[in-house]
């Protein structure tokens, strides 16, 4: 009886285990896109689904080699540029790292513009603002210390205008972007061409 009790436990933990592993977690749906988080290995990946028909596409957004992928507050939303139709995806992360003498918090806001019907990631951006905590010490000996904390932000700030238009900034430097139709790209504003052209992509 023992031996069978035992048996039924380590089926149920594989089960559970294996549940596990392949959990899925859905972070939004717009119009034919379903955004996912999925098990990649040991790691994870950040995807979106796009379903035509009776067929599903997948694009990978992001890709970490381990656990540390957990978006918060993800939007993801449709705009236009002209007849064109975007997508831009936003989210929040932090990560922690931590050793005896130092912690690193990172707080971190992804952005990324996709046009679906090519299949092609458009723009993407990364800002963080990293909070720091260290301890120093003040002798070669080490017998004396003291914690020293700090901040420091890198990357730009991403901003969408209602055009379509992109402005990537910090409190020193602003860069301005527009979606040229002639190359498929964002591109520095003074480089666009505006007249609409066909982005769709060859099947």
């Amino acid at each position: 009886m023992k031996k069978i009790i035992l048996i039924a436990f380590i089926a149920l933990f594989a089960f559970t285990g294996s549940a596990q592993k392949t959990k899925k977690v859905t972070l939004g749906k717009v119009d034919n896109l379903t955004a996912e988080v999925v098990p990649n290995g040991k790691g994870k990946k950040l995807l979106l689904q796009v379903k035509n028909g009776s067929e599903v596409e997948t694009l990978d957004v992001k890709s970490v080699a381990d656990n540390n992928l957990n978006p918060k507050e993800f939007i993801m939303k449709s705009f236009s540029v002209n007849e064109a139709k975007f997508y831009v995806l936003t989210w929040k992360e932090q990560i922690t790292t931590q050793t005896k003498l130092k912690k690193e918090v990172a707080d971190i806001t992804e952005s990324q513009i996709w046009n679906i019907e090519t299949s092609t990631l458009l723009l993407g951006n990364t800002q963080k603002s990293i909070y720091i905590k260290e301890t120093q010490f003040l002798d070669k000996n080490k017998t004396a210390s003291h914690e020293v904390e700090k901040k420091r932000n890198e990357g730009f700030e991403f901003i969408l205008n209602n055009d379509g238009s992109v402005v990537l900034k910090t409190k020193t430097q602003e860069n301005h972007y527009k979606f040229n139709f002639e190359t498929g790209r964002y591109e520095p504003s003074k480089a666009v061409v505006t007249a609409k052209s066909n982005t769709k992509k060859k099947r």
